[in-house]
């Protein structure tokens, strides 16, 4: 492990967050965002980004990039497209914020935003809606395919993931989906050597596995989801394709019970098996949601939700996780 670090630290305005998301700039900036708020579905909850220009030691402080007057904004995922516009994905809740889990509460009334930034994130787009019905949750980065559509998994009130594709940068969006099987949510994907699509899967509350479907033609349909072997414990994971075009690194918690530890698995045959696995985070807490990239001088950059006060960040190479 090369560095560990905290990202943000607890303010008054913003006492909790959770659900990060990474890139690397074309600059070779380091950009994170996550919501944060006094708690969960709190109606003061924000989207806000903080920045780490290359060669620093340090994150600048938040900036709030989504802050809807009296409703929370959800998830939010940001993305780097091929033309180098930077896109974030979030949602905002529009129902009742208390109560049990279920039709009209908290997640199943998220509706998709997204705004986007020609100057790495220092300024942004007024906002653009991509789908007004409620009940689509984002999660997981999107994937750029060797045809050029972009692609990208969310969760569904139906309790089984649909897909968002496009085929001319951004401009215009589809749906595909839903990805039956067993229940299933917040796919993180990649692309095969052969072409096929991978896609990694949250399960349900109940089957405790992560899940597993394949798709032949590029996002449109998907086979129905199967429990792998590794374990879950109802809680977010990501996954990258590592530039050598063989392994793939996947971070998620080894544990069926519980948000701890947090763990990295190596796939050295594009995610068919996973014979490495180490603990990147063990200690008292839950360590959760993580999202993985790789950047360009081959290093991975790991953030996840920190016991709920802190984004951490973690820098290492691939073989730490074999050594």
């Amino acid at each position: 492990m090369l560095e560990r670090e905290f990202i943000n630290q607890p303010t008054e305005r913003f006492p909790s967050c959770h659900c990060s998301t990474i890139v690397e700039l074309p600059s070779g900036d380091l950009l994170a965002a996550w919501y944060a708020g006094s708690a969960e579905s709190r109606p003061d909850v924000a989207v806000v980004t903080s920045r780490k220009p290359m060669d620093a030691k340090t994150w600048e402080p938040c900036q709030i990039v989504s802050d809807t007057p009296g409703k929370p904004e959800g998830n939010c995922v940001l993305f780097v497209a091929p033309d180098e516009k930077l896109w974030i994905f979030f949602g905002v809740m529009h129902g009742k914020l208390d109560g049990p889990p279920g039709p009209g509460v908290r997640w199943e009334t998220c509706d998709l935003r997204c705004k986007t930034s020609t100057d790495e994130g220092r300024r942004w787009s007024e906002t653009r809606m991509l789908r007004e019905e409620l009940g689509m949750v984002a999660r997981c980065k999107p994937i750029v395919l060797k045809n050029g559509d972009i692609i990208m998994g969310f969760e569904h009130k139906s309790g089984y993931s649909h897909f968002m594709i496009s085929e001319d940068m951004g401009k215009t969006w589809f749906w595909t989906g839903p990805l039956m099987g067993v229940k299933n949510q917040h796919p993180t994907l990649i692309q095969r050597r052969d072409n096929s699509i991978l896609a990694l899967l949250r399960p349900s509350d109940v089957y405790r596995r992560i899940g597993k479907s394949i798709s032949l033609d590029n996002g449109r349909t998907w086979s129905p989801a199967v429990n792998t072997g590794l374990p879950n414990p109802h809680a977010a994971i990501d996954m990258v394709k590592l530039t050598d075009g063989r392994r793939v690194a996947l971070a998620f918690n080894n544990n069926e019970n519980q948000r701890n530890p947090l763990t990295l698995a190596l796939s050295e045959d594009e995610g068919e098996t996973w014979r490495y696995r180490r603990d990147v985070v063990r200690e008292e807490g839950r360590f959760s949601y993580p999202a993985i990239i790789e950047d360009r001088k081959g290093l991975l950059h790991l953030t996840y939700t920190h016991n709920r006060r802190h984004i951490g960040h973690i820098i290492l190479t691939p073989d730490w996780i074999t050594e």
